[in-house]
């Protein structure tokens, strides 16, 4: 019957990078989502809070101008907009003339979201912080101590808030590649009162197709080469989910009994951004016949089970037009192929149709 390898890769995810640009974490502004793995579906919503050490705002604390009270000097800091932005580029390489650069290709960015929300401060910062009238002195951080008047109170040593952001309808999924494609997404906070952008990542999927009796149907293909050898491929249905088993079965029939090394299957994500491919080799088993002890069959049967990454796996994306700028296309799928690998003879390569992961139900 043959020997059987497999193999498995899951995609790419981003760690959860530091937030801010400063080598002491007294001195870091922190961004955390209600998802610890930051991975969410579009058109959901996204919620988070936010901490900025008091340090971001010596712009009101440094000058000396400034003999406003301490209660006031914070109204200032709250009443300032603070704005999050849900931002995500795509990213891909296209063709130009040799001569452009090295390797003839040019690297394009095009931005397919910008959603903003506005950071709600905890009004109760200041509640918190004045407990003593007579109080005389705070330090704000490590390098820097301010001597106010000795009316004023300390403020408090990090300001506090909270957002809530909307996340847009039929974004393309992210692709996390260390070269394009790519669609990345981040969560960005910017201060006025400091050169330093701020964010974290953030992992976007589609909920995908409702599956429907009608098209959760059966795919199949098969093809014959040269020698008459027949290979035949199918699944029982289109729609799968993150984690589900994937049964491939396979036959071939070797009318004039050819000698065959091995058959191989892999599932393959698949994913367009423009005229740039993008391939990862999610799963794979592969039969092999020692072709010097096994007579050559004229007919061969077989079944394997192909795994789908777990959560964070991003569902198919049909092929669609986004950008806010600039309109390219994205899409998303994903792929089986098979190989037949004949001795001294003709191999056969097989694709079933795409199949559709989704989570919805």
């Amino acid at each position: 019957m043959g020997n059987t390898n497999s193999g498995s890769n899951a995609p790419p995810s981003p760690s959860r990078w530091p937030t801010g640009g400063q080598d002491s974490t007294s001195k870091q502004i922190h961004i955390r989502t209600d998802q610890a793995d930051g991975f969410y579906f579009t058109g959901e919503q996204l919620t988070g809070t936010v901490e900025i050490p008091l340090f971001y705002f010596q712009q009101y604390l440094n000058n000396k101008n400034n003999r406003k009270p301490t209660e006031l000097i914070l109204q200032q800091i709250i009443s300032n907009d603070i704005i999050i932005e849900l931002v995500g580029d795509a990213t891909y390489s296209a063709e130009v003339d040799a001569a452009a650069d090295s390797d003839g290709h040019s690297k394009h960015q095009v931005n397919v979201c910008r959603q903003r929300c506005f950071v709600i401060l905890n009004q109760d910062n200041d509640k918190q912080s004045i407990q003593n009238n007579n109080q005389a002195e705070t330090s704000f951080d490590q390098t820097t101590a301010q001597t106010l008047d000795t009316q004023t109170v300390p403020l408090p040593t990090t300001i506090k808030g909270i957002f809530q952001l909307q996340i847009p309808d039929a974004l393309p999924p992210s692709l996390y590649n260390n070269r394009p494609p790519s669609v990345i997404y981040t969560l960005e906070l910017n201060l006025s009162s400091s050169r330093y952008r701020f964010q974290i990542p953030i992992i976007l999927s589609s909920k995908g197709c409702i599956p429907h009796p009608t098209i959760d149907i059966e795919l199949n293909n098969n093809a014959t080469n040269q020698h008459n050898i027949h290979l035949q491929a199918s699944l029982i249905k289109t729609f799968y989910r993150p984690g589900e088993q994937i049964p491939v079965r396979l036959s071939y029939t070797n009318p004039q009994q050819r000698l065959i090394r091995s058959i191989t299957v892999t599932l393959i994500q698949f994913y367009r951004i423009h005229n740039d491919q993008y391939r990862l080799q999610l799963d794979g088993k592969e039969w092999t016949f020692d072709i010097s002890t096994m007579l050559p069959q004229r007919e061969w049967l077989g079944e394997t089970l192909l795994q789908l990454p777990y959560q964070p796996l991003q569902a198919s994306f049909s092929n669609q037009s986004v950008g806010t700028t600039q309109r390219i296309e994205c899409e998303l799928d994903y792929r089986i192929f098979i190989e037949l690998n004949e001795k001294k003879g003709d191999d056969i390569h097989l694709v079933l149709p795409s199949i559709n992961v989704t989570y919805q139900k």
